[in-house]
């Protein structure tokens, strides 16, 4: 069952990344993950086979974050290079370098994208980590154009990711 649910928050995400003014975040809460993000983004669900993915996306801009997660537990390695090729298809002159960090204390692995696109600088980052009950998927893109630090949200997203059934 798909739980969303609403809270008035510090829009730190558990004062990690942000020391702004309280505002609202809705959580998301399904497939064995949870993850917070800004309360006024909109949220699109899709399911393909083993993979459940959860985009929410900014209202003001661009930018957005989606969630895949996969019970066949692919690698993440090869889902990471995966997403990287279809973004090169798609944009051939894009520069990418190798990205980690660690997210719900798994090492995430990926890369980290840059790349133009209608005039605009716009950046992307994936990673991809994996669970003994799945592997999950972060997509999150945003364009410099963006006037309201949607880097420092979409890190705040990534960050916010937890395990709820481990």
């Amino acid at each position: 069952m798909l739980l969303v649910r609403a809270r008035l928050a510090q829009f730190d995400f558990l004062t990690r990344l942000w020391t702004g003014p309280t505002m609202a975040v809705n959580f998301y809460d399904d497939n064995g993950i949870r993850f917070e993000y800004p309360h006024d983004w909109e949220v699109d669900i899709g399911e393909d086979g083993t993979r459940r993915s959860v985009t929410v996306q900014s209202s003001s801009g661009p930018a957005f974050a989606m969630v895949t997660v996969d019970a066949s537990c692919p690698s993440p390695g090869e889902m990471a290079d995966e997403a990287l090729a279809a973004l090169r298809e798609e944009y051939p002159v894009l520069e990418s370098s190798p990205g980690n960090e660690s997210i719900a204390g798994h090492n995430a692995v990926g890369h980290d994208v840059e790349f133009f696109s209608l005039d605009m600088s716009n950046n992307c980052v994936i990673r991809c980590f994996q669970t003994p009950r799945r592997t999950v998927f972060i997509l999150a893109q945003w364009s410099d154009a963006e006037q309201n630090e949607p880097e420092r949200t979409l890190a705040a997203v990534r960050q916010s990711i937890e395990e709820t059934d481990s």
